[in-house]
């Protein structure tokens, strides 16, 4: 374990602060400061202990990098793993609120770096800052549930509310899809709990008969197994249903934190349909979630009304903006595609997303839902593919190595060439597709597809203008947006006026990629939103932060940088491939001693143009932020090709091949993630 100055990790991962982790990101500015004074950032190796059971709880800890197991110790038998945890997770409150003993040990998967939080300061700031106090509060009762209950399973119990303005049958329908994605999706037992009535249109007429006869919340034993049982629906795609007629009477808050408590203990997640208000008592079950879904109808007078529900699910109960998702249903085909991104902008709300509709886009709805589901879950996987010019073919091999082995990713994020060859995967172009393309620009034809001589400028501004690489482009993606793509799609560039990344997430895919290849003095800047934009490796090589504050929790990163090391090894090779070239038996023994050295004279001073300078100098520079970077992945990928340079885009083999060679070589520990 190595503990050091608050400020210091910070500086190194790029202005990593506690604003970016979602139990403080509602806090003021004064408040962050608060507990910025009294937190200290502790690295551990991978194996170390955080701490172990039976021993005084005396501090508090969040998750900044890293992979970190929670388990209990049996005698005689293996440990009992109860659940992993992740970047933004936290732990360590239960025993300091409670006063008990630890519970559970908690050891480093991989090497991480923790915020740590001592007793005394840990209650102060629970002091000074009330909203951290009611949020911990109200997730303590389940966290604690999972851990002390042996005979649980590793998943932790999730609690999530839906308050929604649409009609029944389309929140009803919105929740039942939930639960048997979930279902689907980790095998774990979920529980839909209805305030509402069932909707006519949307379930059998047998079983809306069942719906009928409502769990009386006010005048039963809710902790009894006996009076709940004739109430609890099981539904067949494997969830469980629980109508409640809440009644009138003035215990009815506390009856149902009783009730939700007890549920824990049977369900690894609880679905809540609130009532149609927010001033509906049955919105005290806020109080006990993880999560709040609000499912709006798109139209101002329905956002604008959010906005108070919004502010008060953050002051009153404690929610963080991430744990707030607003989701919005597509209503036709006439709205701009920059609909929702000027939804977002006027009305200062983050749109979580934005949902296909069911009947007429089935696909795209289902797929929207199951990234909804493994997001609740904590089951995202994400993949980031990194800068680094032609290197960048080796994310093709990478692909095709997870396409092979069904290894299915959820999100991705590329900067660079990493953005474009993410661009095309996620418009629906396979690794074999990615090849082909790859291949059709050779020797001869590469410049012009790519540059060519009309797309020459003023070199000011940069060699070329970037009109002819937007045009290969487009014959491939079209005017396609992020929303059409397949899979979430992030794509980083860096803002020249600003000097700050830029991430796109809504817009033209072409426009982003565009600018995240924007390299400096070659491709002119790209000029958006006002500001000038370049290459986003100038910034952000390895975008894994990115990925880390959407809340993925498992990622992958491909870094195809080469290193000191690496460069001192092509080095070598070439030195290698020259003496074997030299001494092969051959009449021309004499000529190619002239030759050679000849040879290496031109090359090195070829080598010196301005294109080699600036292509090296940043490549320098972005392999030691992506070196940085690459500590907050799961599993880092590094396929390196020394006989190579940056510009062979006419040699896509043997980039394609280190990239699928690297990737199986790590293919276990790609399962191992997976299976946490």
């Amino acid at each position: 374990m190595v503990l050091f100055p608050f400020g210091r990790k910070l500086e190194v991962s790029r202005g990593y602060s506690l604003q970016e982790i979602p139990l403080f990101s509602s806090l003021s500015p004064s408040e962050i400061r608060l507990i910025e004074k009294r937190m200290r950032l502790v690295e551990y190796k991978r194996g170390d202990y955080v701490y172990e059971e039976g021993k005084p709880a005396d501090a508090f800890y969040v998750i900044v990098s890293g992979r970190f197991r929670v388990f209990q110790k049996a005698r005689g038998e293996e440990d009992k793993t109860l659940i992993f945890l992740y970047r933004g997770d936290y732990f360590g409150e239960s025993s300091l609120l409670t006063g008990h003993v630890h519970s559970a040990s908690v050891e480093a998967r991989s090497d991480g770096i923790l915020l740590k939080l001592d007793k005394e300061n840990f209650l102060k700031v629970l002091e000074e800052i009330p909203a951290l106090s009611i949020h911990l509060s109200r997730t303590l009762g389940h966290r604690l549930t999972k851990i002390e209950d042996p005979g649980k399973e590793k998943l932790e119990v999730k609690v999530a509310s839906l308050y929604s303005s649409l009609s029944s049958p389309d929140s009803f329908q919105f929740l039942e899809d939930l639960a048997t994605d979930l279902v689907q999706e980790t095998k774990s037992r979920v529980i839909i709990i209805d305030f509402l009535p069932v909707p006519d249109s949307s379930v059998s007429q047998e079983f809306l008969e069942k719906t009928r006869n409502r769990f009386p919340l006010t005048k039963v034993d809710v902790t009894r197994e006996s009076d709940l049982k004739p109430f609890l629906l099981d539904c067949p795609p494997g969830f469980q249903y629980l109508p409640i007629d809440s009644g009138k009477g003035g215990d009815g808050e506390k009856r149902l934190s009783t009730l939700l408590t007890f549920l824990t203990y049977r369900f690894d997640f609880l679905l809540i349909r609130l009532g149609r208000e927010m001033g509906d008592w049955s919105s005290k079950a806020l109080k006990q979630s993880d999560l709040a879904y609000l499912l709006l109808d798109p139209s101002d007078t329905a956002l604008s009304k959010a906005l108070p529900i919004i502010h008060e699910l953050e002051k009153t109960f404690g929610f963080s903006k991430s744990e707030i998702k607003v989701i919005l249903p597509e209503r036709n085909n006439q709205q701009s595609p920059t609909f929702y991104d000027e939804k977002e902008k006027t009305l200062n709300l983050k749109i979580f997303s934005v949902l296909p509709v069911r009947s007429k886009q089935p696909e795209r709805y289902h797929s929207t839902m199951r990234f909804i589901s493994k997001e609740l879950a904590g089951t995202l996987l994400g993949l980031v593919l990194g800068s680094g010019a032609a290197y960048g073919l080796a994310h093709i091999g990478v692909l095709r190595v997870l396409e092979k082995e069904n290894i299915s990713v959820d999100v991705i994020a590329g900067s660079s060439m990493g953005a474009l060859v993410a661009a095309f995967w996620a418009s629906g172009y396979r690794a074999n597709d990615l090849e082909k393309i790859a291949k059709s620009l050779d020797r001869r034809n590469a410049f012009f597809k790519l540059i060519g001589f009309r797309d020459l400028s003023l070199a000011h501004h940069g060699f070329f203008h970037g009109h002819q690489v937007t045009r290969y482009m487009e014959s491939f993606l079209g005017d396609r947006t992020f929303r059409d793509l397949q899979i979430p799609v992030r794509v980083v560039a860096t803002n020249l006026s600003t000097s700050q990344a830029h991430v796109f997430e809504t817009g033209r895919i072409v426009d982003a990629v565009r600018a995240s290849i924007s390299i400096p003095g070659i491709f002119r800047p790209l000029h958006y939103a006002g500001g000038l934009l370049i290459d986003g490796g100038i910034l952000d090589p390895l975008p894994v932060d990115v990925l880390a504050k959407m809340g993925v929790k498992k990622i992958i990163a491909v870094n195809v940088l080469l290193g000191p090391e690496d460069r001192a090894q092509k080095t070598r090779v070439r030195a290698e491939k020259r003496k074997q070239f030299l001494t092969q038996k051959s009449d021309n023994i004499v000529w190619r001693k002239i030759l050679t050295p000849l040879s290496e004279r031109l090359n090195q001073h070829f080598s010196g143009n301005i294109f080699n300078v600036i292509m090296h100098t940043i490549q320098f520079m972005e392999y030691e932020i992506a070196e940085v970077a690459s500590q907050e992945a799961d599993v880092l990928i590094h396929p390196i090709v020394h006989d190579a340079n940056w510009a062979e885009f006419y040699d896509p083999d043997k980039f394609i091949r280190a990239g699928e060679e690297k990737t199986l070589e790590q293919i276990d520990e790609i399962k191992q993630l997976l299976s946490e």
